[in-house]
């Protein structure tokens, strides 16, 4: 038998299942997760618009080569991101505070007057936007009603997915980037390749690439499988980065964990340049060591433990239904989506669904559709229970909402393990 094609293309559904892993391209691929089929997490929708909704397979894989964790089922940018993206990063309090604080570790540690910043994948602005007062600054995004956003604060944007001919078009007219950046994007790459080819070619000699990601070691120990849907296509820890950077002449120098998104990696890359690495590179991969990230054994209960929260979230909020008690939910970010499908749970389970993102209200929750509502209605409506699907924000949600919970209503909370406060 002749060898497997390395990609199964499947026109009809819009995806692709690749059998290589996008680091090493190796294909020691062993499926860890099977969430079953989802549509895409932002992808809300309306009533005249349900019948064109369609899912694609939500199973996740580790490479016992290099030992990353991934999706091989590829939905198409096009299907992700077409239309108008539902997700504005500016909307969430708490983001745009870390953003900030961001944005200041930068200035201090990378960047002098006038040095150009690029974002990859910039959303509305929410990095640059703190930074675009004292340097030059350009921000990618692919979504045009979000980048027009981020033109409205001021921070000029190209609309577009980032590809090496347009680092190349980028270097001609604004010339070399010392800081390059991709927050929550660069986990969302199919090819892997061409983005760190023309990162490359943007960067100037002593500039730096950064990125965040959600980090693999927060997701095991937290069990955060709601954070896998089908724009995550990788799940980093430190050692399939080393891999990847060095096959293109490139060094993570410098490593750092951060409490967003429920347990994120920082990644610092600069060009191999033969100086010290920073302690913090060693520490952390002998931390993944330890924990077992790059053997196949560590992720072996984690399909168990997972249906586990499934089954008593499922459990406790049709039981409550049956006893007649209004349960609602509360956020609609990204992973409430994974949950809500997996989960099985339709309006009959959750009344709806309150969130903050005005493109959001008024629409239906992809595959489960939830209406989605403005959180004023919480001021003339207390229902019994709320399942916190943006559990990442719980203690400033639980602060927010004091007055709600003093008139009964009662918080679920599914990760790490299901309770009620």
């Amino acid at each position: 038998m002749g060898a497997l094609p390395a990609i199964r293309y499947n026109h009809l559904m819009n995806y692709v299942h690749k059998d290589t892993c996008r680091i090493c391209k190796g294909r020691d691929l062993t499926r860890i997760l099977s969430l079953g089929n989802h549509p895409p997490v932002d992808n809300f929708t309306d009533v005249e618009h349900l019948k064109n909704e369609k899912r694609y397979p939500l199973n996740v894989y580790f490479c016992g080569t290099c030992n990353l964790v991934q999706l091989l089922d590829v939905v198409s940018e096009e299907e992700l991101f077409h239309g108008e993206y539902a997700y504005f990063s500016s909307a969430s309090k708490p983001l745009v505070e870390h953003f900030r604080s961001y944005a200041d570790d930068l200035a201090r540690e990378q960047l002098k007057d006038d040095d150009l910043v690029v974002d990859i994948g910039s959303n509305d602005g929410i990095l640059l936007q703190h930074l675009a007062h004292r340097y030059r600054v350009l921000g990618i995004e692919p979504s045009a009603n979000v980048a027009e956003a981020a033109r409205k604060k001021g921070v000029e944007t190209l609309d577009g997915f980032f590809t090496v001919d347009m680092a190349k078009k980028m270097v001609e007219k604004y010339g070399k980037a010392k800081v390059v950046a991709a927050n929550n994007v660069f986990a969302h790459i199919d090819d892997l390749d061409e983005i760190v080819q023309g990162v490359k070619e943007l960067l100037s000699e002593d500039g730096v690439f950064v990125s965040e990601s959600h980090y693999l070691l927060d997701l095991i120990e937290r069990r955060e499988f709601d954070t896998v849907y089908h724009e995550h296509l990788c799940y980093y820890s430190v050692k399939p980065l080393q891999h990847l950077f060095k096959r293109f002449g490139m060094e993570v120098f410098d490593v750092g964990r951060v409490d967003v998104h429920g347990g994120s990696i920082r990644v610092y890359v600069r060009l191999a340049s033969g100086k010290p690495l920073k302690n913090s590179v060693r520490v952390l991969c002998a931390l993944e060591e330890k924990a077992g990230l790059y053997t196949l054994e560590r992720f072996s209960g984690f399909q168990k433990d997972v249906e586990v929260i499934r089954d008593k979230l499922v459990s406790l909020i049709r039981g409550f239904r049956k006893e007649g008690k209004i349960v609602t939910a509360y956020g609609a970010p990204a992973k409430g989506n994974t949950l809500l499908n997996f989960c099985g749970f339709t309006p009959d389970d959750l009344k709806y669904v309150t969130d903050t993102t005005p493109h959001k209200i008024g629409l239906l929750t992809p595959g489960s559709h939830i209406p989605v509502v403005s959180p004023d209605i919480l001021k003339s409506e207390t229902p019994d229970y709320i399942l916190l699907l943006a559990w990442n924000y719980r203690n400033f949600i639980l602060e927010k909402e004091k007055e709600l919970r003093s008139r009964g209503a009662k918080f679920i909370i599914p990760i790490p393990e299901v309770e009620i406060v």
